[in-house]
Formats: C-alpha cells, structure tokens, sequence
C-alpha cells in the first residue's frame, strides 16, 4: 500500500502493486535452485560445516546439498552439488572415519 501512494504522489505512469497472499507456496519455486541455510567454510564462527561438508558442532553429521552453498550462482547447480558430495564422500572415508 506505502510504495502504491509513493508511486502516485511521485507521478508514476505505470506501477504494479504485488499484494503478498498468506502462507507460503512452493509453486512459484518448482523450477528455482533454492540453497543455501548449512554455509560451508573454513572458520567455525562464519559457517556450520567444514570443507568436507561435516558440522563444526556435531562431527558426526555430515550436511550433504546445495545448502552449503552462501548465494546462489544463477545456474543449474547439479555439477556443483555432485562435486560436493564426492568430497564429503571422500572425507568422510578418509579422514572423518580413521
């Protein structure tokens, strides 16, 4: 409603309003990458898991996907997203379990 009469007292030709509906609805994201949430890094006070997709807090869960990404990069993360996983995969294996 505020940016509507912002529009019209500023002389705006041509606006649209967008009212928000109540709740959330996953339709408008069906074919979105929605990541991030579990931030992979190297600093424990920046991020929630490790470079090997492990938690900083709780070594035994290991946060495999695209939420270890900290912005989305446009494209299809699918590469990425695998990549990932082998390297959890191999951390896991080779370091985590010894």
């Amino acid at each position: 409603d505020r940016m509507e009469e912002i529009a019209k007292t500023l002389g705006g030709k041509q606006y649209n309003v967008g009212r928000r509906k109540k709740g959330w609805d996953s339709v408008p994201y069906q074919s979105t990458h929605n990541t991030g949430g579990a931030i992979m890094g190297t600093d424990p006070k920046r991020s929630a898991v490790n470079t090997f997709l492990q938690s900083w807090d709780v070594p035994n869960v290991f946060v495999i996907g695209a939420s270890a990404f900290p912005q989305n990069a446009g494209k299809n993360p699918t590469g990425t997203v695998g990549a990932l996983a082998y390297r959890a995969a191999d951390g896991i294996r080779n370091h985590y379990l010894r």
